[in-house]
């Protein structure tokens, strides 16, 4: 049994015309969809799970990411996500790479955000020597979701959040006008204020240059203006 054919066939049978239309409005018409919502993909994911043991060592675990993340429908990346994600504890350095390719290919804020702070920051909180290897390189990168990657994979690590390149990571673009760059540098120390609220306030009164956006976000649990 092929595990793409078993999961492309219950999303066939769970297809939904108008959900999908709805779907695809709120993701700006980017992609196509299935119309199957959060609960019936977990269905899914649990039927694909229960009957195939596939392996992260294993080719046949690659090739179905693979076929998942080439298919037009966008519920597709988030199940190729979600297989990831039940895995995420045997992912290595090794599969850094694989990652990468699916940050940078059909790219948008719900596949990255999938994939940086629960798939990659796992990886590289464990094999931190390899961070210049890629997060170094994803900052100087003209990819802006490779840049959001950059800012936002240690968003789990709470006290273990290396905060120099956090700041490297936002400083490095802090002039930039893009929303999904301004939102995520504003997410990540807003996530790192929970630990030390003041070196985040700080932080924004240093660097005046920051966007209001992000600025706003950062400082929005604590309920102070600049």
């Amino acid at each position: 049994m092929d595990a793409y054919i078993f999961v492309s066939d219950l999303f066939m049978a769970n297809a939904d015309a108008s959900y999908a239309f709805a779907m695809a409005r709120y993701m700006k018409n980017k992609f196509d969809f299935y119309g199957v919502n959060a609960t019936k993909r977990k269905e899914i994911f649990l039927a694909y799970k229960a009957n195939f043991k596939l392996q992260v060592d294993d080719n046949e675990f690659w090739e179905l990411i693979e076929k998942l993340w080439d298919d037009s429908h966008r519920e597709c990346q988030y199940l190729a996500i979600d297989i990831l994600r039940n895995v995420s504890k045997k992912l290595t350095s090794v599969h850094l790479p694989n990652l990468e390719n699916l940050i940078v290919y059909k790219s948008w804020w719900d596949s990255v955000d999938g994939i940086a702070p629960s798939l990659v920051g796992p990886i590289l909180l464990k094999e931190s020597a390899l961070i210049p290897n890629y997060i170094h390189k994803w900052i100087d990168s003209d990819n802006l979701w490779l840049q959001r990657s950059a800012i936002i994979f240690q968003l789990k690590y709470k006290e273990k959040t290396d905060w120099d390149l956090l700041c490297h990571a936002i400083l490095a673009h802090d002039t930039s006008k893009d929303f999904f760059i301004r939102k995520a540098q504003g997410w990540a120390l807003r996530q790192y204020a929970g630990m030390n609220p003041t070196r985040v306030y700080e932080f924004i009164l240093a660097n005046p240059q920051l966007s209001g956006l992000t600025k706003k976000e950062a400082l929005r649990k604590l309920k102070l203006d600049i």
